[in-house]
Protein backbone atom coordinates (compact mmCIF):
# COMPACT_ATOMS: atom_id res chain seq x y z
CA UNK A 1 0.00 0.00 0.00
CA UNK A 2 2.79 2.38 0.94
CA UNK A 3 4.58 1.55 -2.33
CA UNK A 4 1.43 2.32 -4.34
CA UNK A 5 1.04 5.69 -2.63
CA UNK A 6 4.73 6.47 -3.21
CA UNK A 7 4.46 5.57 -6.91
CA UNK A 8 1.37 7.76 -7.25
CA UNK A 9 3.17 10.72 -5.66
CA UNK A 10 6.17 10.27 -7.95
CA UNK A 11 3.90 10.29 -11.02
CA UNK A 12 2.21 13.47 -9.80
CA UNK A 13 5.58 15.16 -9.40
CA UNK A 14 6.84 14.08 -12.83
CA UNK A 15 3.83 15.35 -14.80
CA UNK A 16 4.44 19.07 -14.03
CA UNK A 17 8.15 18.62 -14.83
CA UNK A 18 7.28 17.13 -18.22
CA UNK A 19 4.84 19.94 -18.95
CA UNK A 20 7.46 22.50 -17.96
CA UNK A 21 10.24 21.18 -20.22
CA UNK A 22 8.11 20.24 -23.22
CA UNK A 23 7.77 23.80 -24.57
CA UNK A 24 11.55 24.17 -24.54
CA UNK A 25 12.02 21.03 -26.58
CA UNK A 26 9.44 22.26 -29.05
CA UNK A 27 11.10 25.67 -29.24
CA UNK A 28 14.46 24.12 -30.04
CA UNK A 29 12.91 22.21 -32.88
CA UNK A 30 11.29 25.40 -34.16
CA UNK A 31 14.65 27.21 -34.15
CA UNK A 32 16.37 24.88 -36.60
CA UNK A 33 15.84 27.39 -39.44
CA UNK A 34 17.06 30.42 -37.47
CA UNK A 35 20.05 31.95 -39.28
CA UNK A 36 20.58 35.17 -37.31
CA UNK A 37 18.92 38.07 -35.57
CA UNK A 38 18.24 41.78 -35.80
CA UNK A 39 20.68 43.64 -33.60
CA UNK A 40 19.93 47.24 -34.51
CA UNK A 41 17.09 49.24 -36.00
CA UNK A 42 15.47 52.61 -36.38
CA UNK A 43 11.94 53.47 -37.43
CA UNK A 44 9.44 50.66 -37.96
CA UNK A 45 10.89 47.90 -40.14
CA UNK A 46 9.14 44.56 -40.49
CA UNK A 47 9.59 41.17 -42.11
CA UNK A 48 7.42 39.01 -44.32
CA UNK A 49 7.39 35.32 -43.40
CA UNK A 50 5.09 33.30 -45.62
CA UNK A 51 1.78 35.15 -45.55
CA UNK A 52 2.53 36.89 -42.23
CA UNK A 53 3.73 40.44 -41.68
CA UNK A 54 5.80 40.57 -38.49
CA UNK A 55 6.88 43.74 -36.71
CA UNK A 56 10.50 43.39 -35.64
CA UNK A 57 12.52 44.71 -32.72
CA UNK A 58 15.99 44.22 -31.28
CA UNK A 59 16.95 40.52 -31.18
CA UNK A 60 14.10 39.34 -33.42
CA UNK A 61 15.26 36.02 -34.90
CA UNK A 62 15.36 35.70 -38.70
CA UNK A 63 14.94 32.56 -40.80
CA UNK A 64 15.62 31.34 -44.31
CA UNK A 65 12.82 32.66 -46.54
CA UNK A 66 12.28 35.87 -44.56
CA UNK A 67 11.98 39.13 -46.47
CA UNK A 68 13.16 42.15 -44.49
CA UNK A 69 11.42 45.43 -45.28
CA UNK A 70 12.48 48.94 -44.25
CA UNK A 71 9.89 51.62 -45.12
CA UNK A 72 10.88 55.27 -45.50
CA UNK A 73 12.54 56.47 -42.29
CA UNK A 74 13.45 52.92 -41.22
CA UNK A 75 16.74 50.99 -41.25
CA UNK A 76 18.02 47.82 -39.63
CA UNK A 77 21.10 45.74 -38.97
CA UNK A 78 21.26 41.95 -39.24
CA UNK A 79 23.81 39.64 -37.62
CA UNK A 80 24.06 36.13 -39.04
CA UNK A 81 25.29 32.98 -37.32
CA UNK A 82 28.81 33.33 -38.73
CA UNK A 83 28.93 36.95 -37.50
CA UNK A 84 28.32 38.45 -40.93
CA UNK A 85 26.71 41.89 -40.57
CA UNK A 86 24.23 43.32 -43.08
CA UNK A 87 22.84 46.85 -42.83
CA UNK A 88 19.71 47.76 -44.79
CA UNK A 89 19.04 51.37 -45.80
CA UNK A 90 15.65 53.03 -46.12
CA UNK A 91 13.00 51.69 -48.51
CA UNK A 92 14.82 48.40 -48.90
CA UNK A 93 13.56 44.85 -49.39
CA UNK A 94 16.11 42.10 -48.74
CA UNK A 95 15.33 38.38 -48.85
CA UNK A 96 17.23 35.53 -47.20
CA UNK A 97 17.00 32.84 -49.88
CA UNK A 98 19.45 30.35 -48.40
CA UNK A 99 21.92 30.33 -45.53
CA UNK A 100 24.14 27.37 -44.70
CA UNK A 101 27.32 27.66 -42.67
CA UNK A 102 29.45 24.80 -41.39
CA UNK A 103 32.48 26.05 -39.53
CA UNK A 104 34.02 22.60 -38.97
CA UNK A 105 33.69 21.55 -42.60
CA UNK A 106 34.70 24.98 -43.85
CA UNK A 107 31.70 25.19 -46.19
CA UNK A 108 29.00 27.77 -46.76
CA UNK A 109 26.16 28.66 -49.10
CA UNK A 110 24.63 32.08 -48.44
CA UNK A 111 22.18 33.34 -51.04
CA UNK A 112 20.27 36.60 -50.74
CA UNK A 113 18.11 38.78 -52.96
CA UNK A 114 17.93 42.58 -53.05
CA UNK A 115 14.56 43.54 -54.49
CA UNK A 116 14.98 47.29 -53.95
CA UNK A 117 16.98 49.76 -51.90
CA UNK A 118 20.55 49.40 -50.65
CA UNK A 119 22.64 47.38 -48.21
CA UNK A 120 26.12 47.05 -46.78
CA UNK A 121 27.60 43.66 -45.86
CA UNK A 122 30.65 42.87 -43.74
CA UNK A 123 31.32 39.16 -43.96
CA UNK A 124 32.17 37.18 -40.84
CA UNK A 125 33.54 33.63 -40.69
CA UNK A 126 32.17 32.83 -44.16
CA UNK A 127 34.49 35.40 -45.68
CA UNK A 128 37.50 33.68 -44.07
CA UNK A 129 36.80 30.32 -45.67
CA UNK A 130 38.95 29.07 -48.55
CA UNK A 131 36.06 28.99 -51.02
CA UNK A 132 33.22 31.04 -49.57
CA UNK A 133 29.87 31.12 -51.31
CA UNK A 134 28.08 34.38 -50.60
CA UNK A 135 25.96 35.94 -53.33
CA UNK A 136 23.30 38.63 -53.59
CA UNK A 137 20.92 38.51 -56.54
CA UNK A 138 19.46 41.74 -57.93
CA UNK A 139 17.30 42.55 -60.95
CA UNK A 140 20.33 43.45 -63.11
CA UNK A 141 23.26 41.39 -61.77
CA UNK A 142 24.49 38.96 -59.13
CA UNK A 143 27.09 40.12 -56.61
CA UNK A 144 29.54 37.66 -55.07
CA UNK A 145 32.26 38.12 -52.47
CA UNK A 146 35.63 36.67 -51.60
CA UNK A 147 35.65 37.93 -48.00
CA UNK A 148 34.99 41.61 -47.80
CA UNK A 149 33.17 44.74 -46.64
CA UNK A 150 31.08 46.07 -49.52
CA UNK A 151 27.90 47.96 -50.30
CA UNK A 152 25.42 47.79 -53.14
CA UNK A 153 22.05 49.10 -54.16
CA UNK A 154 19.98 51.43 -56.23
CA UNK A 155 21.39 54.45 -54.43
CA UNK A 156 21.95 57.17 -57.00
CA UNK A 157 19.51 56.12 -59.75
CA UNK A 158 17.59 53.13 -61.10
CA UNK A 159 20.98 51.56 -61.89
CA UNK A 160 22.81 49.23 -59.50
CA UNK A 161 25.95 50.59 -57.85
CA UNK A 162 28.49 48.34 -56.11
CA UNK A 163 31.62 49.40 -54.21
CA UNK A 164 34.18 47.66 -52.00
CA UNK A 165 35.16 49.25 -48.70
CA UNK A 166 37.84 46.70 -47.80
CA UNK A 167 38.67 43.03 -48.26
CA UNK A 168 39.71 40.48 -50.86
CA UNK A 169 37.31 41.22 -53.69
CA UNK A 170 33.82 41.42 -55.14
CA UNK A 171 32.59 40.09 -58.48
CA UNK A 172 29.56 41.37 -60.35
CA UNK A 173 28.08 39.30 -63.16
CA UNK A 174 25.06 39.04 -65.41
CA UNK A 175 24.22 37.50 -68.77
CA UNK A 176 26.26 40.20 -70.53
CA UNK A 177 29.55 39.73 -68.68
CA UNK A 178 31.48 40.08 -65.43
CA UNK A 179 33.79 42.53 -63.67
CA UNK A 180 35.78 42.21 -60.45
CA UNK A 181 36.62 44.78 -57.80
CA UNK A 182 39.89 44.05 -56.01
CA UNK A 183 40.82 47.37 -54.41
CA UNK A 184 39.20 49.32 -51.61
CA UNK A 185 37.35 52.38 -52.87
CA UNK A 186 36.64 50.94 -56.30
CA UNK A 187 33.14 50.60 -57.67
CA UNK A 188 31.01 49.86 -60.70
CA UNK A 189 27.56 50.64 -62.06
CA UNK A 190 25.27 48.14 -63.75
CA UNK A 191 22.45 49.08 -66.11
CA UNK A 192 19.71 46.65 -67.09
CA UNK A 193 20.71 44.31 -69.94
CA UNK A 194 24.23 45.72 -70.12
CA UNK A 195 27.63 44.47 -69.05
CA UNK A 196 28.76 45.97 -65.71
CA UNK A 197 30.71 49.18 -66.28
CA UNK A 198 34.48 49.19 -65.97
CA UNK A 199 35.70 49.30 -62.38
CA UNK A 200 37.11 52.62 -61.21
CA UNK A 201 37.94 54.50 -58.02
CA UNK A 202 34.91 56.31 -56.66
CA UNK A 203 35.26 59.96 -55.61
CA UNK A 204 35.34 60.38 -51.85
CA UNK A 205 32.01 62.26 -51.85
CA UNK A 206 30.24 59.47 -53.75
CA UNK A 207 31.59 56.78 -51.44
CA UNK A 208 30.60 58.73 -48.34
CA UNK A 209 27.08 59.26 -49.69
CA UNK A 210 26.71 55.52 -50.35
CA UNK A 211 27.98 54.68 -46.85
CA UNK A 212 25.52 57.14 -45.32
CA UNK A 213 22.65 55.53 -47.22
CA UNK A 214 23.28 52.20 -45.46
CA UNK A 215 24.31 53.40 -41.99
CA UNK A 216 22.14 53.36 -38.88
CA UNK A 217 21.95 56.80 -37.36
Amino acid sequence: MKRSILAYLIRCLLIPVFIFISPNVSAEGGNRNVVGNIDGLQGKPHLIRGDRRITVDHNTLVQTGDRLVTPKGSRLSLRFNDNTRVNLGETTQFEIKRYQFDQKAGTSDAQFKLLKGAFRAITGAIGKQKNPKFEVETSVATIGIRGTDFLAGFIFSENLDVAMISGKGVYILNTQGQVEIDQAGQGTTVKADQIPASVKIWPKEKLEKALAATALK
